[in-house]
This record gives C-alpha cells, sequence and structure tokens, in this order.
C-alpha cells in the first residue's frame, strides 16, 4: 500500500481548553501513540488529514509523519495508522484523531473491504444476488496491507455460495476470518404472491385479540363485584323481586309476541 506524508506539530499543552485554541487556530488535536512508545499530543492541518483519507483506504492507510516543534526529536519519523477519527456530526469537520505507530517489520491484523465483480448467471434468469460480508480480517505486514479483495462472483448460478474458503490463497496476507462464513450467494426470486404472504398482516387476530381479553378480564371483575353486592342482601329481598318479576315477565310475553308478530309480517 502506498505511504502517504502528514506533517504535525508536537504541542506541550493538553486538556479541553488547549484543544479548543487549537481549533480556533484552524487545526485540529490529535495524539500519537505505539506498543514501544509513550504517548505524544499532536495537532495538525485537517483538511491535510481530509486529503489522505479522501483515498478510500481510510484507517488502513499508512502515514508517514513528518513531525515539528519543541521536543520532536523524541519521535523521530514514525509510521503510522488512523485509529480513531472524531467527526462532527452536523458540520462533518474533524475534531481530534488518534494515530498508532506501526513496526513494518511486524504483521497487524486488519479489516479489508471486499469487492464483488461480474454478473452472477443465477441473476440472468431471475435470482437475486446477497453480498453477507463487506469485509475480511486478514494478517500481514503493513506495507502488504491490499486495498480491497476483489471477489468475481460471475460462475454463481440459483442456489450458489461463495464462501470465505473459496478465496484464493494469497503470499501476501494470511486470511484470519472463519472459512465457513458466506461472502455472497444467489437466491431464487419471489414472486409477487409469496411475499404478499410473508408481509400479510393477520387483521382479523389483530382486531380480536387484546380487545376480547379487556372484555374478559371487565366481565370477570363485574360478576366478582355483583356476587360481593349479594352476598350482604338477605332472601327476604330475593323473594319479593320473584314475586314482582312473576307478574312482569307475563306481561313482557304477551309484549314480545306481538313485536315478533309485525317483525315476521315485515319480512314477509
Amino acid at each position: 500500500m502506498e505511504q502517504r506524508e502528514l506533517e504535525v506539530i508536537l504541542r506541550t499543552g493538553t486538556g479541553k481548553g488547549v484543544a479548543r485554541r487549537i481549533r480556533r487556530e484552524g487545526k485540529m488535536p490529535a495524539v500519537l501513540y505505539g506498543r514501544k512508545m509513550g504517548t505524544f499530543p499532536l495537532a495538525l492541518k485537517p483538511e491535510e488529514l481530509k486529503k489522505i483519507l479522501s483515498s478510500g483506504a481510510r484507517e488502513n492507510t499508512l502515514i508517514g509523519l513528518k513531525v515539528s516543534g519543541p521536543g520532536s526529536d523524541k519521535i523521530g519519523k514514525q509510521v503510522v495508522m488512523l485509529k480513531d477519527l472524531q467527526v462532527h456530526p452536523i458540520s462533518r469537520s474533524y475534531l481530534h484523531a488518534d494515530f498508532y505507530a506501526v513496526a513494518m517489520d511486524v504483521k497487524i491484523e486488519v479489516e479489508i473491504p471486499i469487492r464483488l465483480t461480474g454478473k452472477p448467471e443465477g441473476t440472468k434468469v431471475g435470482g437475486i444476488l446477497g453480498q453477507a460480508l463487506r469485509e475480511l480480517r486478514v494478517r500481514c505486514l503493513p506495507s502488504d496491507i491490499p486495498e480491497f479483495i476483489e471477489l468475481d462472483v460471475s460462475a454463481l448460478e440459483i442456489g450458489d455460495s461463495l464462501h470465505v474458503r473459496d478465496i484464493p490463497p494469497s503470499d501476501r496476507y494470511e486470511i484470519v476470518t472463519d472459512a465457513d462464513i458466506t461472502l455472497a450467494s444467489v437466491t431464487p426470486p419471489i414472486s409477487e404472491a409469496k411475499y404478499e404472504e410473508m408481509v400479510a398482516t393477520p387483521e382479523a387476530e389483530k382486531e380480536v385479540a387484546q380487545p376480547e381479553r379487556i372484555r374478559e378480564e371487565g366481565r370477570g371483575c363485574g360478576r366478582r363485584g355483583s356476587q360481593r353486592n349479594q352476598g350482604g342482601q338477605g332472601s327476604q329481598g330475593g323473594q319479593r323481586r320473584q314475586g314482582g318479576q312473576r307478574a312482569q315477565g307475563t306481561q313482557r310475553g304477551q309484549r314480545n309476541q306481538r313485536v315478533q308478530g309485525v317483525q315476521e309480517v315485515a319480512y314477509l
């Protein structure tokens, strides 16, 4: 991978007040750290970092730092990778960066983007191509980090899948990701009727379920309340009601017969 150069300044002060002052001066705060070195606060021009990251490699880009300022000889020339970048949520301006110093003779693990090329044979007859994995984790020397890994999916038919184990081996990097993980696959097309069946909501069940439970609970509470109230009434009150109900029942029966007779004529 191509190495980019970035000029930075070793700063002495730390804290929020110093960071705000650096931003007012048109720069951004940053920090440098590594395995066999301490932590050093830096300042740099955000537009210079944007130029480097615009290449698309982003955190996998190798950056050669040119450090200036008092005490910069303690750092020397370092090759770093971007480990963290804070971006303002609205203006998208760079707020802070973390750089990690790498040893060029020591292998590291990084995430590499996967690019699919070609048009699968299965998609020509209605199949659908799906990419299940977007990045692949590999172990390699910093100088051997690929910008991306390209995979040809032209031969995939409907029902075929491409797994990590299907990637050709490379002498530049070692794949760390599990070999059985699926990278891409071509699935059969879904008919319109099947799609409607999958997304359809059972409206009848939705209308009945919760309201019925609420009404049943209400009836249950009503019965329990009625039983408590009736428990306190004497048998004499019940006898009085029975006597009145006999006379009223006869009158209601006569009225019901007349009403039913009218209804039968109306329906005829």
